[in-house]
């Protein structure tokens, strides 16, 4: 084993963990063992046997998170066929529910994930239309018991008809205070005339407070949130009603517009991202291919980046993005993932892969330079970039 600096930082992304790496204030990076990958540019399938693929689901797999701690070990949601977890980069997999509250996993859906950088035996992740519920989950030994932190179990006055159903849709853990959460939702809030509602917490998920959206945001549809260059400076995006900035926690928002002043929109599903380089240039997934900020104030479309924004990961020197997403959002599938150098981020290159049938929620593991790739109906794959 050895230490490693961290290379690069992914702000948010709700199928892949937040930054991490040798901080000090957190644990030194470990790279595991992983014994014996295969040469680069060669792709491996990865997903753990016992899941069915297809399983008359097309997101049979589904979100992710790499540690980026414990480099090696990954967590790895389904679609209703439990949660699994491995430490040799995805060559051997064991079930990930087997303690306390184990059979919340037996029948959901894993959209979104996060592991604190800071305390890597922390975990999070939803229930999306399980037997227990759709709220958010949270694990303190590294995946083995979990309990329910939304709807939060000693606040009821959150939970009193705020939310009809908690309905949980993406976790944000802030870079730089890893008990800071944010948390969007899936469905209408009813909060001071608003629709939609963020849940923000500064403890872990111990407590929560609700901040209402803007009033003509539809809160009926998934939601995504990043944080920025500060503690209160976010970005909150959906379908249907584009990017919005808050630099102020959530009180006032503006809207994201491109170069000729027209707002975008997210992707569907969760698993669009978006990343920041180390100098401070920021890239952000869209429906219509990624956008690009030297600040997060100014954005220009990205050429030939479309037809739809999916996974975007970085490990310091290179971008990593995909071009497509799950179901039928487009066609073909071949040369889906692209590739540009972090100093340039306008001229992107396609990164050969395997002919896939859905598009990819990406991850990275520096320490083994790995690229990972949950790709529903054709499972979890994995790709060493050099």
């Amino acid at each position: 084993m050895m230490r490693v600096a961290t290379l690069g930082c992914v702000v948010v992304l709700s199928f892949a963990a937040a930054c991490g790496g040798d901080d000090p204030q957190g644990p030194p990076v470990v790279v595991g063992d992983c014994g014996s990958l295969a040469a680069p540019g060669v792709w491996e399938q990865i997903t753990p046997p016992d899941i069915v693929v297809p399983a008359g689901d097309d997101l049979a797999a589904f979100a992710f998170a790499v540690d980026p701690v414990n480099q090696g070990t990954v967590y790895f949601g389904t679609a209703y066929q439990r949660m699994w977890k491995t430490t040799d980069c995805g060559s051997t997999w064991a079930p990930a529910d087997t303690g306390r509250n184990g059979a919340a996993w037996n029948h959901a859906m894993n959209w979104t994930f996060a592991v604190d950088p800071i305390e890597p035996n922390v975990v999070y992740t939803n229930t999306g239309y399980g037997d227990m519920g759709s709220g958010l989950w949270k694990s303190v030994n590294s995946g083995v018991d979990w309990d329910p932190i939304w709807p939060p179990p000693g606040q009821p006055d959150l939970d009193d008809g705020h939310l009809t159903y908690n309905f949980a849709n993406v976790v944000a853990l802030d870079p730089d205070d890893h008990r800071h959460l944010l948390l969007t939702f899936h469905e209408t809030c009813t909060l001071d005339g608003a629709r939609t509602c963020i849940a923000e917490s500064d403890d872990a998920g111990a407590t929560w407070r609700l901040i209402a959206g803007r009033p003509e945001w539809d809160g009926n549809e998934g939601q995504i949130l990043y944080f920025l260059d500060a503690r209160d400076h976010w970005i909150w995006g959906s379908q249907s009603n584009g990017f919005f900035r808050t630099d102020d926690g959530g009180r006032t928002w503006t809207q994201l517009v491109d170069e000729t002043g027209a707002p975008f929109f997210t992707s569907h599903l969760q698993g669009s991202g978006m990343y920041r380089t180390a100098a401070g240039t920021y890239y952000l997934a869209a429906s219509n291919g990624v956008y690009r900020s030297p600040d997060g104030r100014a954005w220009t479309l990205v050429p030939m980046t479309g037809p739809i924004g999916g996974g975007l990961v970085g490990n310091g020197t290179t971008l990593f993005y995909s071009r497509c997403y799950f179901g039928d959002f487009c066609e073909p599938r071949e040369d889906m993932l692209l590739t540009s150098p972090e100093a340039d981020g306008q001229t992107w290159t396609v990164l050969p892969s395997p002919t896939m049938t859905q598009g990819g929620s990406l991850g990275y593991d520096p320490g083994h330079r790995l690229l990972y790739s949950s790709n529903g109906a054709d499972g979890f794959w994995r790709v060493r970039t050099e």
